[in-house]
């Protein structure tokens, strides 16, 4: 078995500066130094990892995305809240059958990105209110989300 660690995850953007803002602002990533590949694009820091954000301007697959799970949901939705990546006409939220909550919003660019928190019951009423709740068969024996985020149980950096 070959034991793998997640490096970077690159995407297109349509405006490297406003993707840095976004980034940095919501997450709280920050820009680290980039090599010159004669390109325009940015190398972000979170962790371990880097989003690696590229500008080129294409059109962006609608189901493609990246999963953080963050140490703190409240702060996250609200700061998405402010840019209006939540809402009737954007983003949404819901809660899996064993708790884990998946936050799905739109960059600037339209890059899905998901963000997760693992007990939707200890999120304030504010929030958890907004949240659906799903129950959906798994294709095992274990309930929908024991298969999807078996790792979301605490933030560990």
């Amino acid at each position: 078995m070959v034991n793998c660690v997640l490096n970077h995850v690159a995407i297109d953007v349509d405006d490297l500066s406003e993707a840095i803002d976004f980034y940095t602002d919501l997450f709280d990533m920050t820009p680290v130094p980039t090599p010159d590949f004669g390109g325009p694009y940015a190398w972000l820091q979170f962790g371990d990892q880097q989003l690696h954000v590229i500008e080129r301007g294409d059109e962006r697959p609608e189901n493609q995305h990246f999963a953080l799970i963050v140490d703190d949901f409240e702060t996250v939705w609200n700061r998405a809240e402010k840019r209006d990546a939540i809402g009737d006409d954007a983003g949404y939220a819901r809660a899996l059958p064993n708790g884990v909550v998946q936050c799905y919003i739109r960059d600037p660019s339209g890059n899905r990105i998901e963000f997760m928190w693992p007990d939707v019951e200890t999120l304030p009423a504010a929030i958890r209110d907004r949240i659906e709740r799903i129950d959906v068969e798994a294709p095992s024996d274990e309930p929908a989300g024991a298969t999807i985020a078996p790792n979301v149980t605490t933030y560990e950096p």
